[in-house]
């Protein structure tokens, strides 16, 4: 009877090939050698891959040496997606009481003053100050009933001989162009801040004005700069304003450029803006147009003149908006 042997298959589990005879216990089973090849070869790919990217970084880095001034500040704007974008030198970052107004910083920021100029070596234009006539209504009020006028209104005035208050828009004797402007605004009768002080400023007197936040200071002092600024003579290629708006806070200054650019409109009048935290390069540019009317804050108005944007040579009707907080804020001597 012949007897038959079983030959494992090569690649079967109980195949030992030339091993044949040793202990099946020491065999490595196949499935686990061909995940340990795997493996293995997956580990000798990622360590390719990462000495590959040390080199391509190495290479980059080698090449900054070789860079020109153009390629470095392209590189420089891709890896700093916001440079230029914030400005380090706008004024001072403000805090607001519950009524809106602005608070006083503890430590002021110091802002360096212009050089101080000796006037006297300076030849200045004669210009005209004063264009109010009293309107015959108000001419022939007494003393007594001028003043009657200002206790209805809550007015009180110092100075040597001051202006009678009005009573209408139609005493200060504005051309047609400002009064439909005013009619446009659907505004009935001056406030008694108006009634007092724009006599006074069209008289070209100095004005120290004191009224509560909303009671029609911006249309005091900018009715008056209209129809001062359209008797001087035009403004020539590389001249100033011949108004300049000193405020505290970017935000004043903003709501007083929008009034001073709707009433200066009919005038075809140019008014620039200038504060802290808006473009330098923007409103330098604004400037060197050519602008009537300027409003600002000091520190950027002092900025402007430095880069030589602008000049204040020309400036003949000057206003210090809410000049009591710019002195709290330190803005004393640059005012």
């Amino acid at each position: 009877m012949s007897k038959l042997e079983y030959i494992p298959a090569p690649g079967s589990p109980s195949y030992k090939g030339n091993n044949a005879s040793a202990d099946t216990d020491s065999d490595e089973d196949p499935l686990d050698a061909f995940m340990k090849g795997i493996d293995k070869e997956v580990k000798q790919e990622a360590k390719g891959v990462k000495t590959k990217k040390i080199e391509e970084v190495k290479g980059i880095r080698d090449d900054i040496d070789h860079e020109d001034d153009e390629e470095s500040y392209y590189r420089y704007m891709e890896e700093n997606p916001n440079a230029g974008l914030q400005d380090n030198d706008s004024d001072v970052d403000l805090e607001y009481d519950e009524d809106g107004n602005p608070i006083a910083p503890k430590k002021s920021k110091y802002i360096d003053p212009l050089p101080p100029i000796d006037h006297s070596t300076i030849v200045y234009e004669e210009v005209e100050k004063n264009f109010y006539q009293p309107h015959e209504d108000i001419a022939r009020l007494t003393p007594q009933e001028a003043q009657e006028l200002r206790a209805k209104s809550g007015i009180t005035v110092s100075g040597a001989d001051p202006p009678y208050p009005v009573s209408s828009f139609g005493h200060f004797g504005f051309d047609e162009v400002l009064m439909k402007a005013l009619r446009k605004c659907e505004y009935t009768s001056p406030t008694p801040i108006q009634a007092q002080a724009v006599p006074a400023a069209l008289s070209g007197r100095d004005i120290i004005g004191v009224a509560k936040t909303g009671s029609g200071k911006t249309g005091a002092f900018i009715w008056p700069m209209l129809v001062h600024i359209m008797d001087q003579k035009e403004l020539e290629p590389g001249d100033g304003p011949m108004g300049l708006i000193l405020a505290p806070t970017r935000e004043l200054s903003q709501q007083i450029y929008n009034e001073a650019k709707r009433f200066g409109k009919g005038y075809n009048l140019s008014v620039v803006c200038c504060y802290g935290g808006g473009s330098k390069w923007d409103q330098s540019k604004a400037l060197e147009l050519g602008a009537e009317i300027v409003v600002g804050t000091p520190g950027r108005i002092i900025d402007m003149v430095k880069m030589g944007a602008t000049k204040l040579n020309r400036v003949t009707f000057l206003v210090l908006d809410e000049a009591d907080r710019m002195f709290d804020m330190g803005f004393g001597k640059q005012s």
